[in-house]
């Protein structure tokens, strides 16, 4: 890939030459992110919530980093001009009679981090905001304004100057799924009008497969890489429900560019969101697994900078640890047949898309059934590193496991398996420390009585949970974690709006649990509870948002497994 470079000062025209093909030799060596395995970092939200835990972009542009997707663009319906977030790194002024900020200084960080052989994408969607398209006429609309604002386009009001991106993220959180396939469509036109640098289209699916908005649109237009977020629901990467493989198997079967890179995407600290965070020592054998077993597999992807650079729970920061496991797990980069296709590689009148897309003769769709399990030390709850049988041996005194849709509790040194109620299967929580019961499909592992033993390579059976869903909103009920000692939980409430209407400042969610279930609080809101009837009013940080994150706690009787709410009791409302 031919990166933007500067080159000043040079003496002879013979020094030019020679300064750029030294130049240039050093970037290509490089190549396309797609290549090797990468760390992709957001920047611009500043998770971490404090006044100056978020720096500039260019100060992340280190070694730690080889994509960062600044976010957001949001507030967008057509091909008038959207609003731009960056938080604390662009404070404006607005373009007159708009809400699209200038920012000089980041103008002046994206050239520097290009120079420095970086990749530099700006997300459109994210929690807040209401955004998407009626049609495709003005999604294509859109995608002009987009090409002439932030791309190689003409714009009066361009938010960054005459600095140009290599392409864009769609994190779709809500709206649905109207229009993007035109949009990137488009995009791809006016990409193939610059054969100067190589551009990219990047997605932020949920992990529950298919994403509720670009599902649809990740069937049918190519995107190089997905930042799949394995966080904020029951497929999160330390659960038995980790789906990883799920979406290798579309990358292979179902996407349209069969060489997309899956990311795992992971928050950058315990703060950065609801759920999901993975301690370091955790996660390395989940990263060299994926690594060594899925060709498709593109890297990690934190949310976001300003987290991961200031979590110091390892030596020196979380960033530059995932950077390093990333990086040297594997000892060999895989290459991107995807960039071949479309590209002579490492020339300047390449082109890395066509204005055309080619789809896979194939129409089988990937099986959501198949799940990672480590044999790390940490993994020893909910998520075994063997099946169990009936009275056999186990090691922890009160610990509970999943067996197929059945859960074991260790009972004076023996497994004793019961069922979870009628209709209901086992999932392990997110944290994978322990079990409960709930809607979905699928087994932890295939038969109760199996005593196949897992190894580093074993993948298992995983559930599948079963989301709320009407014709507005569609939310997960996952359980993050279960002190069964203390009779206590916590879960998180993923609720997005299939319509381009804001939840509001307040979300009201109904739902009944079962007996000797207490909801006890919640994060950011109010809960009442009546019997087995629970009523949550929760606070939204945003008053314009598609997107509700409601964490909440709670009791268990002693002794009983807990039972998620069912969701077809579920109500919203606001």
């Amino acid at each position: 890939m031919l990166r933007h470079c500067k080159f000043v000062n040079l003496a002879t025209a013979a020094t030019a030459i020679a300064t750029l093909l030294a130049v240039s030799s050093t970037v290509h060596a490089g190549g396309s992110f797609l290549d090797k395995p990468s760390v992709v970092t957001y920047w611009g939200q500043n998770s971490k919530g404090s006044l100056d835990s978020q720096k500039s972009l260019a100060s992340y542009c280190d070694d730690n980093s080889d994509v960062l997707i600044m976010s957001f663009v949001l507030d967008f319906s057509d091909g008038s001009l959207p609003m731009l977030n960056l938080a604390n790194g662009c404070s404006g002024p607005a373009f007159s009679g708009t809400e699209l900020l200038q920012c000089t200084s980041v103008e002046a960080d994206i050239k520097t981090c290009q120079d420095r052989g970086k990749t530099i994408l700006m997300s459109l969607g994210g929690a807040n905001g209401v955004y998407g398209f009626a049609n495709d006429a003005d999604a294509e609309s859109f995608a002009d304004t987009l090409w002439n604002i932030f791309g190689a386009g003409e714009s009066d009001t361009r938010p960054f100057g005459d600095a140009i991106i290599d392409g864009f993220d769609l994190d779709i959180e809500g709206g649905g799924s109207t229009g993007y396939v035109a949009m990137i469509k488009q995009l791809r036109k006016h990409f193939a009008t610059d054969s100067s640098k190589d551009y990219y289209i990047t997605g932020a699916p949920q992990c529950p497969y298919p994403d509720a908005m670009l599902g649809t649109v990740l069937d049918a237009v190519e995107f190089d890489a997905v930042n799949v977020q394995f966080y904020n629901n029951y497929c999160a990467a330390t659960s038995s429900s980790f789906n990883f493989d799920t979406w290798n198997a579309w990358a292979t079967k179902s996407s349209p560019n069969p060489d997309v890179k899956v990311f795992l995407g992971l928050p950058g600290s315990s703060a950065a969101a609801g759920s999901g965070y993975v301690a370091f020592d955790s996660l390395e054998p989940i990263v060299k697994e994926l690594q060594s077993s899925y060709s498709n597999f593109g890297g990690v992807t934190l949310w976001d900078a300003s987290a991961s650079y200031d979590n110091t729970d390892v030596s020196p920061n979380y960033q530059a640890a995932v950077a390093d496991l990333t990086t040297t797990s594997m000892g060999k980069t895989t290459k991107s047949k995807a960039s071949k296709s479309t590209t002579t590689k490492h020339k300047t009148t390449s082109k890395k898309h066509s204005t055309s897309t080619k789809s896979k003769s194939t129409t089988s769709k990937p099986k959501p059934t198949k799940t990672l399990t480590s044999t790390s030390e940490s993994n020893t709850a909910g998520s075994p590193t063997s099946c169990v049988s009936h009275a056999s041996k186990c090691p922890t005194e009160g610990q509970m496991v999943c067996s197929g849709d059945s859960f074991a509790t260790c009972n004076h040194g023996k497994w004793e398996i019961r069922q979870c109620p009628s209709s209901l299967t086992c999932f392990s929580t997110t944290d994978g420390s322990s079990i409960y019961c709930g809607q979905g499909t699928g087994a932890t592992f295939l038969a109760a009585n199996t005593k196949q033993k897992a190894s580093s390579s074993s993948f298992y059976v995983g559930p599948t949970a079963k989301p709320y869903k009407n014709g507005r909103v569609i939310a997960q009920f996952s359980v993050t974690k279960v002190n069964a000692g203390a009779g206590s939980f916590e879960a998180v409430i993923n609720a997005r709006r299939f319509d381009q209407t804001s939840f509001g400042n307040t979300v009201v969610v109904s739902f009944k649990v079962a007996n000797g279930i207490k909801i006890t609080g919640v994060t950011g809101g109010t809960v009442s509870q009546t019997g087995s009837q629970v009523r949550i009013q929760y606070k939204n940080r945003s008053r314009k948002t598609m997107v509700a994150i409601v964490g909440i706690k709670g009791e268990v009787s002693t002794g009983n497994v807990l039972v998620a709410p069912n969701v077809n009791s579920m109500k919203f409302s606001s």
